[in-house]
Formats: structure tokens, C-alpha cells, sequence
């Protein structure tokens, strides 16, 4: 058994202390990453005073293997300390302090890559005051000089459980007799028994979905900040951040529901319902590509708006709207002409979270179009069945033949072999040509046509205001930080340009709104800007801004078939077909 011990004996400093007691030598990695959060975040870029010893405390020779491995070349036990700094909290990344411990192992624990079934066990004394919550077993509360201790089968098991310590708020409720916690940082402004309600029912809505809960107990872990917003989930667990004092305001708490309704259902989509290729087994020391997390994630944001729904803490005409904002942000980014679904998903290593100035022209994120793709498919597949089957009985398929049974399914063939299966048969390969457009292609989401099957009508509004196609730092000093392919200054301005005068006229970031307001489009403009140290004079036509606002309606005069499409997408019970 590998065992940690752990400690903060002087937490103001951030510091986490950790003392790894290893079998026998080897090469010991640091994780680089966290499963859920597809960035190589090298944790290891935390660690200081690393020392080998034996458990006697004899001093042991080791070497770099490379920037997160070190090598003991030792047949018997071997004692690993390092301290660990903790002071970036997020739902990813390792925090201490005085009142909160909170990280995920892979943040802070080295593993021997060669033995990931040693068995493995966490200690550590609990702070006074403070519990500690951890999925690795049900003894999650601990008093004041109690010693906590979680015990995990495999690394993998180890890595997927968030450890927490805090002064925490906790509730529960029982949903087919499997406990549910919710655990949340104190301070906030929200109503705790209104939270427990509500994040049962979401749990009742996901269930009913897919038929059965996965797990034997489960944990929303709430971490709070003045400003911040967050979560990963894990086998048996979701940490959620929020806004400490954005519980009260309506819209607030609907984006805790709707965070929540997301992570709960990635019990089953992703840590269940997953890909060959993204494991477990991990290995946490390198990339695990595949293409379809478009439905792994942009998947799972199509079904917290649905979840949310079914529960009934997000009204149908809500639910109208919070679809029509997906829509509207999917057409506000160029780059979702020139990026694919599934090289999104492949590409999520190096550029979802590393965007930069030109990626909303060259990139599109796969849970933004995956949703709205996985919401066209749906209405598609109810049209193409009458209103009988649709997207959840994809779910339930990919649960039954994969998720169920703790296998992988193929990459990038199963999904569509599923839908295919729904939709029957295709003899002028239309559903084909429908996949390749909208997964596998760069063509515009046909989601007016696919509302149309469903008599739900798109109405776009606003924009049409004298534009340039930039965005810019706020503050005095214009600094462009975009340009918009699509845009009136898409050659003429670049970012990091400040403008300086429009038409020989000075103009500061206070009132660039109003001067442009004044002109007209169609305006040839000469903008003077600062680039690079020169003074440049650039010319633009002045463009219209496109439409802003998008409203989804239900048409009042439809056929008997497309009223069919309808009930059964706005029905609050699930279809219990399967392909």
C-alpha cells in the first residue's frame, strides 16, 4: 500500500506538506493534469524540497527523469516529502488557507506509473473546527483532533476524489435509498433547504432520464468566492464554485442549478458513458485524444438545460430562452465556420483553454456547438420518428451497451451508429450527410430548420448599430483585444491597436459608444492608431452590427405531425424506448 500523510502546519502559508510512503523504489510521477479538464496544467510547477529517504529516515540518492518524474533506485520502502503550493482555487487546482483545504490528488500526490494497484491510503488531522469530505468512503466528518482516512483500490480511484476540509454547511437527502450530501463553504447569502430540495429533484429529472443512478452515494461539494464560477465533476462527486453572494439573486441561483444539473450528469456521461480512449486507466503524465467529447460535453450542457427542465426549477419559457442563448453565442463566433466538432474535441489539449486573440475566428468550442448540435440531432430524430424516439434513447443505448457494462465505447463510430439506429432507415443517405455536416464538418448548424420539424420558430432582434467588428479593453485608452473575421475592420485593425482619433478627432474610451452611435453605416472612416510603437492611419467602412437577440416561439398554426415533434420534446417524462 502506498500511503500519504499530509499537513499544513502553517496553512496562511499555502503550503501543503506531504510525506509519500512507496513499497519500494521506482520511477515517481506528478500528474500534469486532472481528468474532466483537458490542459496540461504541470501541478508540478508547485512542488519544492523534494527528498528521498527510507522509512528510518536514512537519506536516498535520486535522479530527474524528466519535469515531473523522479527516479529511487531502491529494492525496499521508500519516503517521499515535499511541500506543495496551494493558492489558486478553482474546481482544478489546489488551495489552503485557514478556513479551506481543497484539491484534487492529482494536484499533489506522487504516484509510482508502473504500480497503479498498490492500494492506497490519505491521512491527515483535521484542522478544529473544520470536516472533511471525501468520496473515498462514507467516513467523510471528522471532530476536532480526529484523524481522517481514506483508503482507494487503484490511482485512478485515488486521482477522481476530491478532498475538501472546511467549515461546511451540509444537507442530504435519499433519492431510490442512495444518500446524496451536499456540502457547501459557509458565508453565503443562499437558502440551504430550498438548495436541498432543488438538487433533488435535479437528481429525480437526470434519473428519470437514463433509468438508474450509478453510484452508491454522491457529493456536491459548493466552494464559494467573492467573484468565480467552476466545476469538474468525478465518479461519485461534483464540486461546483459560485459567487458567495449570488445564491439570492434568481438568476444567480438558476446558474448553480444548472452547473449542478451539469455535473450530477456526468455520473453518467463521461465518467460512465465515455470513449475507449479517455479511460480509466489514465495515464496522467500525457494527452488522451479523442473526438467526440463534443458529446461528452457539449452533450451534457444539452442536458442540464433539459434536467433543469424536467425538475421544474427552469420554466418552459425559460427553457426557450436559455436555448435561444446558445444559439445566439454559437453564431457570434466566426470560428465555428472554420473548426469542426470533432477537431474541437481533438484540439481540446491545446486550444479550449489556451484561447487567444484569433480564436473566435479560427476555433469553436465543442460544449457550445456540441450542445446546439446535440439539440438539432434531437429534434431531427423526434421528426424523423414521429415524436418516438430521440436523443435519450441514444442516452440510454450508449448506457445499456457501454456505460452499464464499465466499458469504453468507439470513438468517433459508435455515436453515429446509435443515431442511426433511431432514425431508421436511410436510403438517400440523408442522415449521413446531416452527420458529416454537423459533426464532422465546418457547415452551419441547421438549427432553424430542425425548430421548424418541433413549430418552434427562431426570431432574431437588436443589433444593427454602427459597428466596427472589434472588441476592446475597457478603461480611457482603446486597446483593441479582437477582430472579427467577419467585421468591417477585419484588415484594417489588428489587436493591441489603440485607437487614437477617428476622422482627425481625438477619441477616448468614455465615449466611444456615443461616436459611434452618431455615424452612420456605410461611414469611410480614417482611425488613427498606435501599433507597435508607430502611428498609423487606417481606413474602414463602418458596418451594422448583426442581431443581438434571439427568440425562440411556438408557432401557433402546425400540423398534426409537427404538433407530434413538439409534445414530445416539451414533455416533462422521458421516452422509455432504446434503438
Amino acid at each position: 500500500m502506498v500511503v500519504y500523510r499530509l499537513s499544513a502546519p502553517s496553512p496562511g502559508t499555502h503550503r501543503l506538506h506531504v510525506e509519500a510512503t512507496f513499497p519500494r523504489g521506482g520511477t515517481f510521477a506528478f500528474p500534469s493534469w486532472a481528468p474532466g479538464s483537458y490542459l496540461q496544467r504541470e501541478f508540478a510547477r508547485n512542488l519544492r524540497d523534494l527528498s528521498a529517504s527510507t522509512p528510518e529516515g536514512g537519506p536516498l540518492p535520486y535522479s530527474r527523469v524528466s519535469r515531473n518524474e523522479w527516479r529511487v533506485d531502491v529494492v525496499g520502502p521508500v519516503v517521499m516529502r515535499y511541500e506543495v503550493y496551494c493558492r489558486e482555487k478553482s474546481v482544478r487546482t489546489p488551495y489552503v488557507d485557514e478556513s479551506l483545504w481543497f484539491f484534487l490528488p492529482s494536484n499533489v500526490l506522487l504516484y509510482d506509473p508502473a504500480d497503479t494497484s498498490a492500494g492506497f491510503e490519505v491521512r491527515f488531522d483535521v484542522p478544529r473546527g473544520l470536516t472533511a469530505v471525501c468520496a473515498l468512503g462514507e467516513r467523510h466528518s471528522h471532530g476536532p483532533g480526529e484523524s481522517a482516512c481514506f483508503h482507494a483500490e487503484t490511482v485512478d480511484k485515488l486521482m477522481d476524489a476530491p478532498i475538501s476540509v472546511a467549515a461546511f454547511e451540509h444537507t442530504e437527502f435519499a433519492v431510490d435509498g442512495i444518500a446524496h450530501h451536499h456540502w457547501i463553504e459557509p458565508g453565503h447569502n443562499g437558502d440551504i433547504a430550498r438548495m436541498n430540495a432543488d438538487l433533488e429533484r435535479i437528481v429525480r429529472a437526470a434519473r428519470d432520464t437514463v433509468g438508474v443512478l450509478p453510484y452508491g452515494v454522491y457529493h456536491f461539494i459548493s466552494l464559494t468566492m467573492a467573484r468565480g464560477h467552476g466545476g469538474l465533476e468525478h465518479n461519485d462527486c461534483s464540486v461546483l464554485l459560485r459567487p458567495r453572494l449570488g445564491f439570492a439573486d434568481p438568476k444567480g441561483y438558476e446558474e448553480f442549478l444548472t452547473l449542478a444539473a451539469h455535473e450530477h450528469f456526468h455520473a453518467w456521461n463521461v465518467k460512465r458513458i465515455r470513449p475507449a480512449g479517455l479511460g480509466p486507466p489514465f495515464d496522467y503524465r500525457r494527452e488522451h485524444y479523442i473526438y467526440d467529447l463534443w458529446w461528452l460535453e457539449g452533450g451534457t450542457v444539452y442536458y442540464e438545460e433539459r434536467i433543469a427542465y424536467r425538475a421544474g426549477v427552469v420554466s418552459a419559457d425559460r427553457h426557450l430562452e436559455r436555448m435561444a442563448e446558445l444559439v445566439r453565442d454559437l453564431r457570434s463566433q466566426p470560428g465555428r465556420l472554420h473548426q469542426s466538432l470533432e477537431d474541437s474535441s481533438f484540439d481540446a489539449w491545446i486550444k479550449l483553454y489556451r484561447p487567444g486573440e484569433d480564436s473566435k475566428n479560427s476555433t469553436i468550442s465543442y460544449y457550445l456547438k456540441g450542445a446546439v448540435v446535440v439539440w438539432a440531432m434531437d429534434l431531427e430524430l423526434l421528426a424523423l420518428t414521429g415524436g418516438k424516439r430521440g436523443v435519450d434513447d441514444l442516452l440510454r443505448w450508449l448506457w445499456t451497451e457501454w456505460g452499464a457494462r464499465d466499458l469504453g465505447f468507439p470513438d468517433r463510430t459508435a455515436l453515429l451508429e446509435g443515431a442511426a439506429r433511431i432514425a431508421g432507415a436511410d436510403p438517400d443517405g440523408g442522415w449521413a450527410r446531416w452527420w458529416d455536416r454537423h459533426v464532422c464538418g465546418t457547415g452551419e448548424v441547421e438549427i432553424e430548420a430542425a425548430c421548424e420539424k418541433a413549430g418552434l420558430q427562431l426570431r432574431w432582434s437588436g443589433g444593427g448599430t454602427p459597428w466596427l467588428g472589434v472588441e476592446t479593453q475597457s478603461g480611457e485608452r482603446i486597446v483593441v483585444s479582437a477582430v472579427r473575421e467577419d467585421g468591417p475592420s477585419a484588415t484594417a485593425l489588428a489587436p493591441g491597436d489603440e485607437i487614437l482619433a477617428f476622422n482627425d478627432e481625438r477619441v477616448l474610451g468614455s465615449d466611444l459608444g456615443d461616436r459611434l452611435k452618431a455615424l452612420k453605416a456605410g461611414t469611410d472612416m480614417r482611425i488613427l492608431v498606435a501599433r507597435d510603437g508607430r502611428i498609423l492611419e487606417r481606413k474602414v467602412t463602418l458596418g451594422l452590427s448583426p442581431p443581438t437577440e434571439l427568440k425562440i416561439e411556438r408557432a401557433a398554426a402546425i400540423t398534426d405531425g409537427i404538433q407530434a415533434v413538439r409534445t414530445a420534446w416539451l414533455s416533462l417524462p422521458p421516452s422509455a424506448h432504446t434503438p
